[in-house]
């Protein structure tokens, strides 16, 4: 059982640090996008 929630908890961890790292790209690419591309603001 405690197996099973390891298992568990190591997915959720791991979905979580994958939603993290995408919005820190998202971030990083909202915050320089407009002085790379003109006209975007």
């Amino acid at each position: 059982m405690s197996f099973l929630y390891h298992k568990k908890t190591k997915k959720i961890i791991n979905a979580a640090w994958g939603v993290i790292a995408v919005l820190v790209i998202i971030g990083m690419v909202l915050f320089f996008a407009p002085g790379l591309i003109p006209g975007v603001y």
